[in-house]
Formats: C-alpha cells, sequence, structure tokens
C-alpha cells in the first residue's frame, strides 16, 4: 500500500503526475521555456577544430579518431564517408570492396600502433552516388575502442511502472541469460530477501555489464556482482545499470536514484500488457525535468494481445508528441535502426523504442548492440584536471576495514592517502580534513578513481555515525560551506491553488533529499505554469548545494523543476 498523496499523483488522470504536468505546459506559459531545449551538460559534438579538413587519403579523420581515444575511449567512424563529417575515416569515395577491406586494414594497424584500440566492424554497405556519374560506392561503420585497463562508465538509470519486468531485464542483460516467465532472472539480481519474496525492488541495485573492446558480451550466467572485479579488469567498457523501484511506495528511493547517481540515461520499461501507466508515467516525468535522454523498452510482447499492444504503441508516441517532450519516435527494428539512435541519443530529441521478451530472447540482441555503441553523455574529460569533488550515496561499516562511503567522482582525481575536507558535518555543519585509506573501483582494489566514475572509499578515522548521504569530499581549493539557504530559478510544472512565501516542499537535488520552505520570491505569488527566482531554506540542516545544479520538488500534488543559481 502506497503513500495516499503518491497513488493520487500517479492515478488520477487530471495533469497532476510528472509526466501530465510536463505535457500540458502550452507554450505561452513561462514554465515551458525551463522544460524547452537539449539535455543540459552533455558530452555533445564538440568536434571542430580536431583533425584539420587539409588531411587527405587515409590518414583523414586520425586526429580526430586519436583525440576521442584519449578523451573518451571510443569512436564509431565511418570508413569512406562521402560527407565532411568528422568522423569520417580514409578516402571520401571508394569504388571496389577491396579498396574498402584495405582501408579497414589500414584503420585496425592505426588504431592498435597510435591509440592501443581495436576496432569492429559493424556494417558494411553500398550506396549510389548522387552525381551524374551514378557511382557505386563503398562505406563501412567501425567502431573503434581502447583496450581494457581504463574502462569508459556509461551509467543508465532502469525505470518504470511495477510488474513491468525491470529487474528482470537487468537479470537477463547482465547473465546473459533468458527468463522462465516466473522471475528466475530477476533472483539472480535482487538485494534482499523480502525484495526475491514479493519480486519488487525496495532499493537502488548497481549491475554491470561488461563489454571487450571488440564488443563481445563478457557476462555470462555465472556472472557474480560480488566478484566481479576480474570480468571488470578485462572489459573496456560498463554498462552501469542503476534498477530502481517502480511501486509508488517507494517513489522518494526512486527520485534519489534518479538525481543522485548522475545517470548518463534513463531505460524506461514499459510492460506491452500493461501500457503507459501508473509510475511509469512519473518516472518519464522526472526523467523530462531532469533533462536525462530516454529510450524505452516494450516488455512482454511475446503475452500481448495485439490489440492491447496497440493501444500501448499508440499511447507512447501521443506523449512523446506533446509539447513538452517533442520527441521523435524511432521503432528500433534493424541494424541501422541501432546505429542512428546510438548517434543521435545523446541530443535528447529523439526516442528510441525496442520491442522485447525475456522469455523469448526477441530484441534482445538489438538492445546489446545500443548499449555497446551508446556514448557517454557527460564530458568527463575536462573535468579530470578540475580540484577533486565526490558525492556521497551510500555508507558502510566494514568490519576490519572501518567507515567506507560510496558515489561518484563529479571532478578531478582521487587517490589513496589523499587528503580532502568531509562535510557538512553532523554535528556542527563544518567540513573537516580527513584522509583516503584505500579506494575500490567495481569491486577491484585501484590507486585512483577519476571524474566520472562511481567507487567505494574508506576513510582513515573517521566513525560510521559521522558520515551520512548527502555528504561530499572537496579539496580545500573549493573552501566549501554548508548553506541553510540558496536561491533558484524554479518553474512550477502543476499546483492546484498558489504558492506564497513560507511554502514548503522536498527537494531532491542531487544526493540531497530534505524538505525546505519558500522564505524570498520575486513575485507576489505563483500558479501552474509560472516561473520566478525564489529563495529555498532548509528545515533540518544546512547542505552542500553547488550552483547551476538542476533539481526537482514535490509536494503532494505540486510538482515543479529548477535551476540553483
Amino acid at each position: 500500500m502506497g503513500a495516499p498523496e503518491v497513488e493520487a499523483e500517479a492515478g488520477d488522470g487530471e495533469g497532476t503526475g510528472w509526466a501530465d504536468a510536463i505535457t500540458g505546459l502550452s507554450e505561452a506559459q513561462p514554465a515551458a521555456s525551463f522544460c524547452a531545449g537539449g539535455a543540459g551538460e552533455v558530452e555533445g559534438d564538440p568536434r571542430s577544430g580536431v583533425g584539420s579538413e587539409e588531411e587527405e587519403g587515409l590518414e583523414r579523420g586520425t586526429a580526430f579518431l586519436l583525440g576521442e581515444l584519449h578523451k573518451v575511449g571510443e569512436v564509431l567512424v565511418e570508413v569512406g564517408s562521402t560527407s565532411s563529417s568528422t568522423h569520417g575515416w580514409g578516402p571520401n569515395a571508394i569504388e571496389t570492396e577491396e579498396e574498402l577491406e584495405s582501408c579497414i586494414e589500414r584503420l585496425r594497424s592505426v588504431a592498435l600502433e597510435r591509440g592501443k584500440a581495436d576496432i569492429s566492424v559493424l556494417r558494411r554497405r553500398t550506396i549510389t552516388e548522387d552525381s551524374g556519374a551514378k557511382r557505386k560506392l563503398h562505406l563501412a561503420d567501425v567502431e573503434v575502442r581502447r583496450r581494457a585497463g581504463n574502462p569508459l562508465e556509461v551509467r543508465i538509470a532502469v525505470v518504470g511502472n511495477v510488474d513491468s519486468g525491470k529487474s528482470t531485464m537487468v537479470g537477463v542483460l547482465t547473465r546473459s541469460m533468458l527468463d522462465d516467465g516466473r522471475g528466475s532472472a530477476r533472483q539472480k539480481i535482487l538485494k534482499f530477501s523480502h525484495e526475491a519474496q514479493t519480486g519488487r525492488t525496495s532499493s537502488i541495485g548497481q549491475h554491470n555489464l561488461c563489454i571487450s573492446s571488440t564488443g563481445e558480451i563478457l557476462n555470462d550466467s555465472t556472472f557474480r556482482q560480488t566478484q566481479c572485479g576480474e570480468v571488470v579488469a578485462r572489459s573496456s567498457k560498463l554498462i552501469t545499470m542503476v534498477d530502481l523501484a517502480g511501486h509508488e511506495k517507494y517513489f522518494k528511493t526512486t527520485a534519489f536514484g534518479l538525481t543522485g547517481n548522475l545517470p548518463d540515461y534513463a531505460m524506461l520499461i514499459i510492460g506491452a500488457n500493461h501500457g503507459l501507466i501508473g509510475m511509469c508515467k512519473e518516472h518519464l516525468g522526472i526523467a523530462l525535468a531532469l533533462k536525462i535522454p530516454s529510450f524505452f523498452v516494450i516488455t512482454k510482447i511475446d503475452i500481448c494481445p495485439e490489440h492491447i499492444f496497440n493501444n500501448t504503441m499508440k499511447s507512447l508516441h501521443a506523449i512523446l508528441k506533446k509539447p513538452g517532450v517533442r520527441k521523435i519516435p524511432i521503432m528500433v527494428r534493424t541494424q541501422d535502426d541501432v546505429m542512428t539512435c546510438a548517434r543521435n541519443i545523446a541530443s535528447d530529441t529523439i526516442a528510441p523504442i525496442f520491442l522485447t521478451s525475456s522469455v523469448t530472447g526477441e530484441g534482445l540482441d538489438l538492445l546489446r548492440q545500443f548499449m555497446n555503441l551508446i556514448p557517454q553523455r557527460y564530458e568527463w574529460f575536462g573535468k579530470m584536471s578540475l580540484d577533486p569533488e565526490f558525492i556521497i550515496d551510500e555508507t558502510f561499516a566494514v568490519p576490519g576495514v572501518g567507515t567506507v562511503v560510496a558515489g561518484t567522482v563529479k571532478s578531478g582525481v582521487i587517490g589513496v592517502n589523499s587528503t580532502l575536507l568531509l562535510g557538512p558535518d553532523i554535528a556542527d555543519s563544518s567540513f573537516k580534513p580527513i584522509a583516503i585509506k584505500s579506494i575500490h573501483y567495481k569491486r577491484m582494489v585501484v590507486d585512483k578513481v577519476v571524474a566520472g566514475q562511481t567507487a567505494a572509499l574508506a576513510l582513515k578515522k573517521v566513525k560510521r555515525n559521522q558520515v551520512r548521504k548527502g555528504m561530499a569530499l572537496v579539496a580545500s581549493s573549493f573552501q566549501p560551506e554548508a548553506s541553510w539557504e540558496f536561491d533558484a530559478d524554479i518553474a512550477i510544472l502543476t499546483h492546484s491553488t498558489t504558492i506564497h512565501l513560507k511554502y514548503q516542499a522536498v527537494i531532491h537535488c542531487e544526493i540531497i533529499r530534505q524538505a525546505a520552505k519558500v522564505v524570498a520570491m520575486d513575485c507576489e505569488k505563483l500558479r501552474s505554469g509560472d516561473r520566478a527566482i525564489v529563495r529555498f531554506r532548509f528545515l533540518v540542516r544546512p547542505e552542500y548545494v553547488c550552483r547551476g545544479t538542476r533539481f526537482v520538488f514535490r509536494e503532494g500534488k505540486t510538482k515543479g523543476i529548477g535551476l540553483v543559481v
């Protein structure tokens, strides 16, 4: 049984849910401009200036390729590309298959010798030139990926309504097995006994899909999350799937996972036989509010009647075309569709849709290919040169080790014996220097972790009751301070009456989850669809809040989004 207020926002159709609130905005409302635009801080396509246009022959695109391998670890290139795109490599008009194969071998040699990388040919194709000659030209799409040693990590939040098959899908993908229709796959990944008994996830679980430099899935049916270090060490790319709860009772846990784990993408699981209902729409709305690019996986297509399936697809397409969303739905049925979606997903303008069954295995190969190609969204490379910052989303007391904190490195490099400031302190809200005793990354002992990686840090001379979720480890150069109050540019998505001073709501801002009240605003009152600059004051304790952070807030049926200024 969920809380009544949450059930109301999930159940009624009066435009009070997250998805309904965003899709219901009209272009005339100020809040609509807050939801418009791209995906925020993304890796994007900063390709200009990398690799000169003067490069000719086989060397065309080499500078760009080596630069991307150094910065990101992988790049998708088009051998024989006829366009001026920096993704092209080699001659721009290849007329024979032999010449194409020769170019691919040259690329393999360049990648190995100069980039310590392997290549995998994804597809070969033939096109007819548009000019009068009407020549047939040969092209190949090739994935170039750095060899194992410092794996590229992409985080995907797995969300959707209760009983839609989220944990089953994660189990099928990370164990390279099929489900028996009775939950055998999800039993492999559930963390607690009560989850296994009820079949419902109530916590945040992280599960790794390990991929080699040639695109091979390294996970097998014997893969265990607690013993994954050996497999991770052989991986060149890691897909970290953050399995979140679907039941309305655990909505705040799911909201924490979407904000605090800094996911690159959201994988929205929709049961074909149930449709886009309940918390499925709420999770989609949160992803839209946080500008997390999303793709959709329709499960259970093997047991869904045709008319129900058609209704599900019709309602999904209708939501994607509404003003607050405006995404182009793409049904992924072929490898060409996979390539198109993987290249454009980070732009947050498309919505790939996969049709799958965890029992028959239908559609799973296309989903695995997509995950193999999906790029990092955040531009972490540029943040590695900054001072270190680490946000804490979990704490542990490990016998024989002491206090351990888990979280994400937001910037810089953190090494063993580094001294950082831990805070805000539970007692006096100060930041106190502590030393890092040891570091684990994906169950492996490492000397350092860099921006964009999740890690567990053992702290010296710190008791478990001195740390909590929501704290941070930062360099002294940040001169960090805990704040009781912060200013934000907010947009009200839905509210039944008006918002005045002293209005209270729960703030979800990355790892921060706390009630706050409005103590100042630049207008007299706010209604649904309005936008304003307001000052929030935390009610329980001060927090470490950073400028430019996007957040959501909620209170009953009221929902809003904001940006710390």
